[in-house]
């Protein structure tokens, strides 16, 4: 029905003691214990269901009252910290058929077990007239006193929490205590309850010491029973929690909690403790968990004692795991707006580059353009000083043809007329036209664009060709700013030169230098 490894698994947490492994070290196996079972809860309950219905089975068939107590006795116990209605319920068949049969030692089993449950439920008045009703004797079974007395003092440790009056509750502890004593009169070394209650004595003392070697004495005999383990390590965890090692007491709860949760317990103050305390050490998700869950159970068991407790505690949980959360979305709100503004960032960026690479690619096309450009005018120039060569040794075989005749006046005619040099003049011209539109293509509306619109010129030239006047702000543009050179490119006269040059920079719409310094940019941008 238990699973002994599992009970070996969570005592080894604390029997590898204070020496190998530090207490967080046990209470962060504790916790993760327990998580997973309750992330387990559905099978939990199913092998639970699975233990009822195999008595419910036995009870049907059984003809023996004799063993039909037992049976009931055991569907009780399985539904005693589980449902409390069925518990009763089986409470009321255990007297039935104790009564039937009339056995006193079972009438009394009957009736404890029904006033215990009431106890759970806050029930107090009800369960002390159960208890009334028993036939107790000082001959009776040490485990039947101890059952007896151990209801006695749980009914009166209920009454004293919800007891708001001094002096009652000094009555009440007076009560508890002589019950206690009486169990140690009733029971020897090896009841549980021997030393959890002498343990409790201990800690009213102020010895949590004491009363926790107690409590280990009866640990180190290996109890395998769940339902004793959970107690024990209750009972260790409240010694600790007197020193004020909220650790070791959280340790020490949340173990017992695994206990109550393996059996499907569901009126587990140990899971209760361990909310609490898990809360105020700050595990706030797991505090919330650990008492919703608690809250669910004790309220499908009805178990009232459990529900009060909870009720002093529970909405400083949900505050705390409410600012939590509060606290996580403002976390996650900031991150998102940061992700948002990464986010914008990264397209603002990615668009730059996308620009960045347009006018590379722009820049690229116009750098190919330009090598295509520079190796034509390259050619052209070649081929053009090619030509004037071959102008140059035809020039010089004519001279040569006149010389032989001997004719001193056609000689000295031939040398002083200009038409040969004036006609390659004007192919030289042609080119530079041509090649100089080649590279500034847009030079004639550029040129115009700082002029005043009534002296522009150039307009109704052909395509490919330049006005005297526009060759030689072409020339200024290549740098040749001399009017002499100019004179002598174009066969003007430097006066000339200067009286064009005058005259458009009065027609500019800039000043003087400014006009100089524009018409340098043409072409560049």
């Amino acid at each position: 029905m238990y699973c002994p490894g599992f009970i070996i698994g969570l005592v080894s947490i604390l029997l590898i003691s204070g020496g190998s492994r530090e207490s967080s070290h046990q209470l962060k196996a504790a916790l993760v214990q327990l998580d997973r079972l309750l992330e387990d809860e559905k099978a939990i309950t199913a092998r639970k269901q699975t233990r009822i219905e195999a008595f419910r089975s036995q009870l049907e068939a059984v003809n023996s009252d004799q063993l039909r107590f037992h049976l009931q006795k055991c569907l009780y116990e399985e539904y005693a910290r589980y449902d409390l209605d069925s518990a009763l319920r089986y409470a009321h068949l255990e007297e039935e058929t104790a009564r039937r049969i009339g056995d006193r030692t079972l009438i009394n089993a009957a009736l404890n077990d029904r006033a215990d449950r009431y106890v759970i439920s806050g029930m107090y008045r009800y369960a002390e007239e159960v208890l009334n009703k028993m036939d107790i004797r000082p001959d009776d079974a040490p485990q039947a006193l101890v059952t007896y007395y151990r209801t006695l003092i749980t009914l009166h440790h209920g009454l004293n929490i919800t007891n708001k009056d001094p002096l009652f509750k000094e009555r009440l502890d007076t009560k508890e205590h002589y019950y206690r004593n009486l169990i140690f009169s009733a029971a020897d070394t090896t009841v549980l309850f021997y030393h959890t209650y002498m343990a409790e004595n201990e800690m009213d003392s102020g010895h949590p010491e004491q009363a926790r070697a107690q409590l280990e004495k009866y640990l180190g005999t290996g109890p395998t029973n769940p339902d004793e383990l959970s107690i024990l390590h209750y009972c260790i965890a409240k010694t600790y929690q007197q020193e004020d090692n909220a650790e070791m007491a959280l340790t020490h709860y949340a173990i017992s909690a695994c206990m109550d949760i393996k059996e499907d317990v569901r009126s587990s103050r140990s899971l209760i403790k361990t909310a609490r305390l898990a809360m105020l050490q700050g595990h706030t998700d797991r505090a919330f968990s650990y008492i919703t869950r608690a809250y669910n159970n004790a309220t499908i068991a009805d178990a009232r004692v459990c529900l009060e407790e909870i009720a002093g505690f529970m909405p400083e949980i949900t505050s705390s795991y409410d600012e939590v959360s509060k606290q996580r979305y403002n976390g996650i709100l900031i991150i998102m707006m940061l992700l948002a503004l990464l986010l914008t960032a990264s397209i603002i960026i990615l668009l730059l580059i996308r620009q960045y690479q347009m006018r590379l690619k722009h820049s690229l096309v116009r750098i190919k353009e330009a090598n295509e450009l520079r190796e034509a005018t390259l050619g052209q120039y070649a081929a053009m000083f090619a030509s004037h060569i071959n102008s140059l040794e035809e020039y010089r075989s004519s001279i040569r043809v006149v010389a032989k005749s001997k004719d001193i006046d056609e000689i000295i005619q031939s040398l002083r007329s200009d038409d040969f040099i004036d006609a390659k003049r004007e192919t030289l011209l042609k080119e530079f036209d041509k090649t100089f539109l080649s590279v500034f293509p847009d030079f004639v509306r550029q040129l115009n664009a700082l002029l005043k619109e009534d002296h522009q010129i150039g307009k109704s030239l052909p395509e490919g060709k330049l006005s005297n006047e526009l060759r030689i702000f072409a020339l200024i543009r290549l740098g040749v700013t001399e009017s002499a050179d100019i004179s002598r490119f174009l066969k003007k006269s430097p006066s000339t030169i200067y009286n064009y040059r005058v005259k458009l920079r009065n027609a500019s719409i800039y000043p003087n230098e400014e006009f100089e310094k524009r018409l340098m940019e043409i072409g560049k941008a």
